[in-house]
């Protein structure tokens, strides 16, 4: 089975990273417009719904998630996705293993931000940027804002060399950051990311239990 390296293990390693960079004063480079939101943000255009694949509008789909990462609207045939390498998170995959949901939540106390930084979306959103910065596998990288359902959000938007596309959603409630993503083709992740912006709330009704 393929392994869910391109986000799983990032996502994974975000409170590691944070830990890190606080015990040795690292930080991000904040100049680099591929890490910093606050250089190059780019506003989701309102046409971006219209790029929705017409025939899954209309698929039943069912609600998965945690009470710690929240819940979203997937589609029924979805599986559970286990990666051997990765623990704690909540994948599901279209059962190509290709196509790949994640969700993940980080609090401050697993962030341990570094002296001077302050516990927020964009903090765990730049970090998050920077560990993808690190590998050789990307073609290209960008920020964009969004939202998901109401609530602002860091989008980072990414295309591999392979041609595989990732998408990374980050945005706080309360006391946690949540981070919402998705990794595969193309088709599949204009629906799917509109969708988990739509359904995304730690609301658990109608929620199934696997």
């Amino acid at each position: 089975m393929k392994q869910s390296y391109l986000l799983g293990a990032v996502l994974v390693l975000t409170s590691l990273t944070l830990a890190s960079c606080a015990k040795s004063g690292q930080k991000p480079d904040q100049s680099s417009s591929s890490t910093s939101f606050s250089a190059q943000v780019k506003k989701n255009s309102s046409n971006s719904s219209s790029k929705r694949s017409k025939n899954k509008t209309n698929q039943e789909t069912k609600r998965v998630g945690s009470p710690e990462f929240g819940y979203i609207d997937i589609p029924s045939k979805w599986i559970k996705f286990f990666d051997a390498e990765v623990e704690g998170l909540i994948q599901y995959t279209d059962g190509s293993a290709y196509n790949i949901v994640t969700m993940n939540a980080v609090s401050k106390a697993e962030a341990e931000v570094a002296d001077g930084e302050t516990f927020n979306a964009e903090t765990i959103a730049q970090h998050v940027a920077y560990n993808w910065s690190q590998k050789d596998n990307i073609e290209k990288m960008w920020g964009s804002k969004s939202t998901v359902s109401g609530i602002e959000a860091f989008q980072i938007n990414i295309i591999l060399k392979s041609g595989q596309l990732a998408n990374t959603l980050v945005f706080q409630k309360d006391d946690k950051v949540y981070i919402l993503s998705f990794e595969g083709d193309e088709e599949t992740l204009d629906d799917f990311i509109t969708n988990m912006k739509d359904t995304w709330s730690l609301d658990s009704k109608g929620a199934v239990s696997e």
